[in-house]
């Protein structure tokens, strides 16, 4: 298959709209690098399913035609760059094509290139004496030249139930009216989760309103009555979308819906539970968590800061907890703001709008100086 081959992706650049001459340069720069450090056969590998579906995240982003995607693939090469002379780092790039193992990584890389920028120097798993078993922090960081050593622990707040059934959902939506063409865009919203039986018919529909939508040059609907509201057309014509979507509120491009209700919070505090065994006593540990959603699902930001110091305050050895969360779009612009002790900031790259919330563990025995922890700050 031609979208699993590397120059297929470099050639699939000049398909994408809104990119500028010099970000297509950049991404064709960046694609080459990946193909150099992954490996030629790595998007091969990334991909676990016959018939072909793009689960793995890496290949989601290039089956996103959006230039906002490609801007994602250049910076992520960029994390890699940085991170070129960082002990260990081969053990991590090994395991990138693990599907499950992704997310957790491209954190460890994202976080880890930010702070090597900052002048520190990285040691990426092993990161201790490997003996009787010994639990081994993802990462080690040395401050070059007072010698200063922190860990830090990086994890994900794994998706529940119900939210890996509408991800699968919508994996299995998009397959159908992308393919491997990319030739409509679709606009819709979920009212609630289909059945099986459901989806199977739905996907039937959308297969013949591609059909249709790309034949005839024109806006063709699939509605499936309290469950699911969607219009397809011609990726050349995607503005006919335009009246349709804000006839319907809706902003375009994308399906939303259904709504959840989620116990984030809950959730964070025993994840940290669980992670904080891994990091050691004797030293100022960090605790990274990528949390996409929970500044919009949980409450507010106040909230959240209040209902997780509370699992934070419990462990002695853990100085900071970072959570962390990514989308694209700019609805807001950067901002930072204290919440008593702690510190959020929010900030834009590349058409993303990154969250962090730093929370500081003013009972931990061994605190980070205060020129390791103004890293961090800036950082974050």
């Amino acid at each position: 298959m031609q979208f699993l081959e590397w120059n297929y992706q470099i050639e699939a650049l000049e398909q994408i709209n809104g990119l500028e001459p010099q970000e297509k340069q950049d991404a064709k720069r960046a694609i080459l690098y990946l193909q150099r450090v992954l490996g030629d056969d790595f998007l091969r590998r990334s991909s676990v399913d016959e018939p072909f579906v793009a689960r793995h995240p890496l290949l989601r982003t290039l089956a996103n035609f959006a230039p906002s995607s490609r801007r994602a693939i250049t910076r992520f090469a960029s994390q890699l760059r940085i991170l070129e002379s960082s002990k260990n780092l081969c053990n991590v790039i090994a395991r990138l094509h693990d599907l499950t193992q992704f997310d957790h990584d491209a954190l460890l890389i994202k976080m880890a290139s930010r702070l090597v920028a900052e002048g520190l120097r990285a040691q990426f798993e092993p990161t201790m004496e490997v003996k009787n078993n010994q639990k081994q922090p993802d990462l080690r960081l040395e401050e070059p030249v007072t010698g200063e050593t922190v860990f830090v622990e990086v994890t994900t707040q794994v998706a529940s139930q119900r939210e890996r059934e509408i991800t699968e959902t919508n994996t299995a939506v998009f397959t159908a009216v992308f393919g491997t063409r990319y030739d409509a865009c679709l606009s819709g919203r979920w009212e609630s989760m289909p059945s099986k039986e459901a989806l199977d018919s739905i996907l039937n529909k959308i297969d013949n309103a591609k059909a249709r939508a790309i034949n005839e040059r024109t806006v063709v609907t699939v509605q499936e009555d309290g469950i699911l509201e969607m219009a397809l057309c011609h990726r050349d014509q995607a503005n006919l979308l335009d009246l349709w979507s804000m006839e319907r509120d809706l902003s375009g491009n994308g399906l939303i819906g259904p709504t959840m209700i989620s116990n984030d919070t809950v959730r964070i505090k025993r994840k940290i539970r669980d992670e904080q065994v891994q990091l050691p006593e004797a030293t100022a540990n960090v605790l990274v968590m990528l949390t996409p959603d929970v500044f919009f699902r949980a409450g507010g930001l106040g909230r959240v800061a209040r209902e997780v110091e509370e699992g934070v305050f419990k462990y002695e050895q853990v100085h900071l907890v970072i959570l962390h969360g990514e989308y694209v779009g700019e609805p807001e612009g950067p901002s930072a703001c204290e919440v008593e002790e702690h510190r959020y900031s929010r900030r834009i790259v590349d058409g993303f709008a990154e969250h962090d919330l730093v929370l500081v563990n003013r009972h931990s025995q061994r605190k980070l100086s205060d020129s390791l922890f103004s890293i961090f700050l800036r950082s974050f």
